[in-house]
């Protein structure tokens, strides 16, 4: 063989293995890369328009203050306005010399579920004053036409469960809330459930794990939710006890995020066997249309001891 076919074969042995390495790439998770890539980019080009367009009108921006468990996490932006004023502020302030990997993309029909690793550092313009970056987010992106927007992001969500410190009483409005869809899983009627979640609400499934990389979506709005309920109610009685945990509202009083602990008890019509369990519950709510209304849920969240 002689030097140039050597060379030839491997560079398709690289290119091969270039190949692999995104085997499981779509044309969806290659658009939810560049939406990702936009606002990473525009973070580094002091660009405010390139990062907002990657954002919904309706986004809502979560702050994880590096915990794991949900209990610590509070609603920092609901809106693109009152987020487009941070970003403003902060790129005046800071100049970006960041990186990102996306270590997972789970994509659900319209929605997909994505964590991120950034790195790097931030530099304040006035001192030149430079910080480390080392942050996980966690993205839900939505898709409407052809284009991926991101709805929600929780900044800092943190690698490990660390003691919460004690929280203030629950919203009784959301109390009630959950209270009440609650009640609707003893009924024979879907409507009685899906009634309190938003058309476009995303439902998630943790199982048990802090580590949202192996998070998955289980429900891609309230036709889907529906569906599943739809075959459940007529075949199986469910009685769920729930206690909110704690709650979060966000500064204009529009969106908030709850953490619940309920036991799930089912029984079939067709035997007499009556099966339980206990999980932890992170929901995500919206009221910028009047009532309020679930926007997200995630099932089986980790909390700390």
């Amino acid at each position: 063989m002689t030097r140039l076919e050597r060379s030839g074969a491997a560079l398709l042995c690289v290119l091969a293995w270039a190949a692999a390495v995104r085997a499981d790439e779509t044309p969806e998770t290659i658009l939810i890369r560049r939406t990702l890539a936009n606002d990473l980019s525009g973070h580094r080009r002091a660009d405010v328009e390139l990062v907002l367009s990657a954002y919904e009108e309706s986004f809502t921006g979560l702050e994880g203050h590096g915990n794991a468990d949900p209990r610590a996490w509070t609603v920092a932006y609901s809106g693109l306005q009152q987020y487009g004023e941070a970003v403003r502020q902060d790129l005046a302030q800071h100049r970006y010399e960041t990186t990102r990997a996306l270590n997972s993309i789970h994509v659900r029909a319209d929605q997909a579920l994505v964590t991120s690793q950034d790195s790097g550092q931030v530099v304040e313009r006035a001192t030149g004053a430079a910080r480390p970056v080392d942050v996980r987010r966690l993205w839900i992106l939505r898709k409407t036409e052809e284009d991926w927007r991101v709805a929600f992001m929780v900044n800092a969500c943190g690698d490990s469960l660390q003691p919460v410190a004690a929280v203030a009483a629950p919203e009784p409005a959301l109390v009630e809330l959950l209270a009440s869809e609650a009640a609707g899983w003893s009924s024979s009627r879907p409507a009685r459930i899906t009634r309190y979640y938003d058309n476009r609400f995303v439902g998630c499934s943790a199982g048990g794990s802090p580590k949202p990389e192996s998070w998955i979506l289980i429900f891609n709005g309230t036709e889907e939710l529906g569906a599943f309920l739809s075959r459940r109610l007529q075949a199986t009685d469910y009685q769920i006890e729930r206690q909110v945990l704690s709650t979060s509202v966000g500064s204009l009083g529009t969106d908030a995020l709850a953490v619940t602990r309920e036991r799930v008890t089912t029984s079939h019509a067709a035997g007499d066997v009556v099966h339980s369990l206990e999980r932890n519950v992170l929901w995500t709510l919206s009221r910028r249309g009047g009532a309020w209304k679930i926007t997200s849920m995630c099932y089986g969240v980790a909390l700390a001891e």
